[in-house]
Protein backbone atom coordinates (compact mmCIF):
# COMPACT_ATOMS: atom_id res chain seq x y z
CA UNK A 1 0.00 0.00 0.00
CA UNK A 2 1.40 3.35 -0.98
CA UNK A 3 1.48 6.36 1.27
CA UNK A 4 -1.37 8.19 -0.47
CA UNK A 5 -3.62 5.14 -0.34
CA UNK A 6 -2.85 4.74 3.34
CA UNK A 7 -3.69 8.38 4.10
CA UNK A 8 -6.86 8.30 1.99
CA UNK A 9 -8.05 5.14 3.76
CA UNK A 10 -7.32 6.68 7.15
CA UNK A 11 -9.18 9.90 6.33
CA UNK A 12 -12.21 8.03 5.01
CA UNK A 13 -12.25 5.80 8.10
CA UNK A 14 -12.00 8.84 10.38
CA UNK A 15 -14.83 10.62 8.56
CA UNK A 16 -17.01 7.50 8.82
CA UNK A 17 -16.34 7.30 12.54
CA UNK A 18 -17.33 10.96 13.03
CA UNK A 19 -20.67 10.54 11.26
CA UNK A 20 -21.66 7.42 13.24
CA UNK A 21 -23.76 7.21 16.37
CA UNK A 22 -22.70 9.04 19.50
CA UNK A 23 -20.24 6.99 21.56
CA UNK A 24 -21.22 5.71 24.98
CA UNK A 25 -20.02 7.87 27.88
CA UNK A 26 -16.65 6.77 29.21
CA UNK A 27 -16.11 5.86 32.85
CA UNK A 28 -13.80 8.13 34.81
CA UNK A 29 -10.91 6.22 36.34
CA UNK A 30 -8.16 7.55 38.62
CA UNK A 31 -5.27 5.27 39.55
CA UNK A 32 -2.79 6.36 42.23
CA UNK A 33 0.61 4.69 42.09
CA UNK A 34 2.59 5.77 45.15
CA UNK A 35 5.92 4.44 46.33
CA UNK A 36 6.18 3.43 50.00
CA UNK A 37 2.62 4.32 50.99
CA UNK A 38 1.40 2.32 53.94
CA UNK A 39 -2.13 0.98 54.05
CA UNK A 40 -3.06 3.36 56.87
CA UNK A 41 -1.27 6.49 55.61
CA UNK A 42 -4.44 8.09 54.21
CA UNK A 43 -7.28 9.57 56.21
CA UNK A 44 -9.87 7.48 54.35
CA UNK A 45 -8.16 4.35 55.72
CA UNK A 46 -7.94 5.61 59.31
CA UNK A 47 -4.84 7.81 59.57
CA UNK A 48 -4.99 10.58 62.14
CA UNK A 49 -1.38 11.63 61.59
CA UNK A 50 -1.50 12.59 57.90
CA UNK A 51 -4.11 15.03 56.61
CA UNK A 52 -5.35 14.01 53.16
CA UNK A 53 -8.68 15.85 52.69
CA UNK A 54 -8.72 15.81 48.88
CA UNK A 55 -7.98 12.09 48.62
CA UNK A 56 -10.51 11.42 51.40
CA UNK A 57 -13.21 13.33 49.52
CA UNK A 58 -12.40 11.47 46.30
CA UNK A 59 -12.51 8.13 48.15
CA UNK A 60 -15.86 8.99 49.74
CA UNK A 61 -17.47 9.64 46.36
CA UNK A 62 -15.94 6.67 44.55
CA UNK A 63 -14.79 3.10 44.96
CA UNK A 64 -11.80 2.06 47.04
CA UNK A 65 -9.59 -0.94 46.33
CA UNK A 66 -9.18 -2.62 49.71
CA UNK A 67 -7.81 -6.11 49.05
CA UNK A 68 -4.34 -6.20 47.52
CA UNK A 69 -1.61 -8.71 48.22
CA UNK A 70 2.02 -8.27 47.14
CA UNK A 71 3.89 -10.95 45.24
CA UNK A 72 6.95 -10.37 47.43
CA UNK A 73 6.95 -9.55 51.19
CA UNK A 74 9.77 -6.98 50.86
CA UNK A 75 9.96 -3.75 48.88
CA UNK A 76 13.14 -4.65 46.99
CA UNK A 77 13.43 -7.37 44.37
CA UNK A 78 15.35 -10.48 45.29
CA UNK A 79 18.73 -11.18 43.78
CA UNK A 80 18.66 -13.97 41.20
CA UNK A 81 19.67 -17.38 42.47
CA UNK A 82 23.19 -18.41 41.58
Amino acid sequence: MRRREFLRTGMLGGAAALTGAAPAPRTNFVFFLVDDLGWRDLGCYGSTFYETPHVDRLAASGMRFTDAHPACPVCSPRAPAS
